[in-house]
């Protein structure tokens, strides 16, 4: 019996010594270190803006309604892409066009005739009136008659052309066709509406605006549409404030030589206001929890959660207002793993 228990007693020590290495064990792997790659960036100066948001529509400066000056058949030479200034955007044709251009031209023929006559008779009248040949009163007439023939060639001649002008009309500016109202190859009478031709050359923004006109610089703003940053010039602002919109109306001609922008667009975008330096960070050292913002700065080899106050993003780059200074380093591939201690934790970006 006392060999039982014996046997029983040694049994159970070693049971609890198995059981003590097994949890010296456990404990020795649960404090190994895991390894995470980090990367640290400088904290460095860069400008920044405030930035006003908003919507608004894209309009040419120049637009010019296409109007029939003649009843006839339309034919529009260019209806797709840029059309360049000299152009020829569209022509008119067909029998009531060709008996108006013959009349015309027949019109100018006579004139030419008429004029040469009376030029002619005028140089023989004049040489008369030097030698006292002819009265001054008779050669009065004469130069009637003879201003009267120029005036007569001069209208002609300017019929001619405004008709052939009208009927094969060339783009006044660098532009597109737009808002076509007549199918190709279609009659058109007189004062119908073909089309419109607008500059794209000279665009404007035209949107409400929210903030203080105070904060606009006439002639130097900045306006971001799709990423890309446009320099303007004010060219109209409405006093009052709009009840329509609750803001003020502005008209902002924008400098656009990609010719990205287009007439009739609806666009957003943020003015620009209030240019300043800030320290910056690059997007991969900002760590949003919760409604918080931080970065981990390195100081003596240690990693400190510094609390800050972000701003917009520029190039990559998040705009620190508060909570870092010029030169300080922050992590950034890591600093997300760092910051919770754990390697296996989601990253969570807000959108």
């Amino acid at each position: 019996m006392t060999r039982y228990f014996t046997r029983l007693k040694k049994a159970g020590w070693l049971l609890l010594l198995g059981l003590l290495a097994s949890c010296q064990q456990q404990g020795t792997h649960s404090k190994t270190a895991a390894y995470v790659k980090t990367d640290t960036a400088k904290a460095v100066l860069a400008t920044f803006y405030d930035e006003i948001k908003g919507f608004g529509t894209i309009q040419a400066t120049n637009a010019l309604d296409l109007e029939a000056k003649f009843d006839g058949i339309v034919h529009f030479n260019n209806l797709k892409g840029r059309i360049k200034k000299g152009t020829v955007l569209y022509t008119m044709g067909g029998p009531e066009i060709d008996l108006k251009k013959e009349n015309l031209e027949k019109a100018l023929a006579n004139a030419q005739t008429q004029y040469r006559y009376f030029k002619q008779y005028y140089e023989a009248q004049k040489l008369l009136v030097g030698k006292d040949y002819l009265s001054r009163i008779d050669f009065e007439k004469v130069v009637r008659d003879f201003d009267n023939a120029q005036n007569n060639l001069n209208k002609a001649q300017y019929m001619l052309d405004y008709f052939l002008s009208m009927t094969r009309y060339k783009a006044p500016f660098n532009g597109y066709l737009d808002d076509l109202q007549v199918q190709q190859g279609e009659d058109a009478v007189v004062e119908q509406l073909l089309g419109t031709f607008q500059d794209d050359d000279h665009i404007k923004l035209i949107a409400p605006f929210y903030g203080n006109p105070k904060e606009l610089t006439e002639n130097n703003i900045s306006i971001k549409i799709s990423n890309k940053i446009y320099r303007g010039k004010l060219i109209y602002l409405e006093k009052a404030i709009n009840p329509s919109t609750g803001g003020h109306t502005l008209w902002i001609a924008l400098q656009d030589s990609a010719h990205l922008l287009k007439s009739g667009n609806y666009v957003s975008f943020s003015f620009l206001t209030n240019k300043h330096e800030s320290v910056a960070v690059p997007k991969a050292a900002l760590i949003r929890q919760q409604n918080n913002y931080f970065v981990m700065e390195v100081i003596n080899k240690k990693y400190i959660k510094i609390p800050v106050k972000p701003g917009p993003e520029k190039n990559g780059l998040i705009e620190i207002k508060e909570g870092l200074k010029k030169g300080a380093v922050v992590l950034t591939k890591g600093a997300f793993e760092i910051f919770y201690g754990n390697i296996r934790k989601s990253m969570k970006v807000a959108d």
